[in-house]
């Protein structure tokens, strides 16, 4: 019975991305994926901070440009299969609405930019909306941003997509159906560096947040699939896996 591999992150956030999720991440793909699979980023690929309501002085300082170049940057992991975040989403957005003519020409600019990019990279997207989704071509779990938070994220976007896996939340949490024929849905750690997220400094569910991503393998005839977090221990600063340290 043949199984392909696959291998999914997301919530990089642009420039704030982690330098060091980043290397665990090419050298976990690199020894386990030696020969190819699936890679799938579940979105966040920018921050957009300074487009975001509410924004800061300090956000607005920052600008997009910097965010976009370091996600355009994130793309050369390889990445065949992409869904939108909230997040990305605000680029889409001020390119549409904004009042500021200059901003929202820029950001249309860097909105072609980035579509281009996806189609010379071949990668298949999706835009962030409720309603959409990418499967494997082998079928297997939804992939995600997500649209739920709140102390147990797998379990409502459970109830709401089914198999699922999906970021958003950034921290790793599982849910098992209890049902007789399975289901199950994941959330992922983000790849992101929290200490450089600041927005999110005074909001209490910033304390479950963890670095991660995730692997899985699904088999070609079946679309049977099994799924594992990787996530790095904030006391200890190791990454855990189901196999041990990375």
């Amino acid at each position: 019975m043949a199984l392909k591999k696959f291998i999914v992150c997301g919530d990089n956030h642009g420039d704030l991305v982690s330098g060091e999720a980043t290397k665990k991440l090419i050298k976990f793909r690199d020894e386990w994926m030696p020969r190819g699979g699936h890679l799938l980023h579940v979105g966040d690929l920018f921050d957009m901070g300074s487009l975001r309501k509410g924004a800061s002085d300090e956000e607005r300082q920052r600008g997009v440009s910097e965010d976009f170049q370091a996600g355009i940057r994130f793309l050369d992991i390889g990445f065949k299969f992409l869904t939108l975040g909230n997040h990305d989403a605000r680029l889409w957005q001020a390119a549409e609405t904004s009042s500021n003519g200059i901003l929202r020409e820029h950001c249309a600019d860097l909105v072609q930019a980035t579509e281009r990019e996806f189609k010379k990279r071949k990668i298949q997207w999706v835009p962030y909306h409720i309603g959409r989704y990418l499967t494997l071509p082998e079928g297997g779990p939804k992939f995600l941003h997500g649209f739920v938070a709140g102390q147990y994220p797998a379990t409502g976007m459970h109830s709401t997509y089914g198999d699922c896996i999906f970021g958003h939340v950034h921290s790793p949490s599982t849910f098992n159906a209890k049902r007789i024929d399975g289901g199950q849905a994941f959330s992922l750690g983000c790849m992101a560096d929290i200490e450089a997220m600041s927005y999110a400094e005074r909001h209490p569910g910033r304390l479950k947040w963890r670095n991660g991503f995730g692997f899985g393998l699904i088999c070609e005839k079946t679309g049977r699939w099994n799924f594992w977090n990787v996530s790095k221990d904030p006391e200890t600063g190791d990454w855990i896996t189901p196999m041990g340290i990375l």
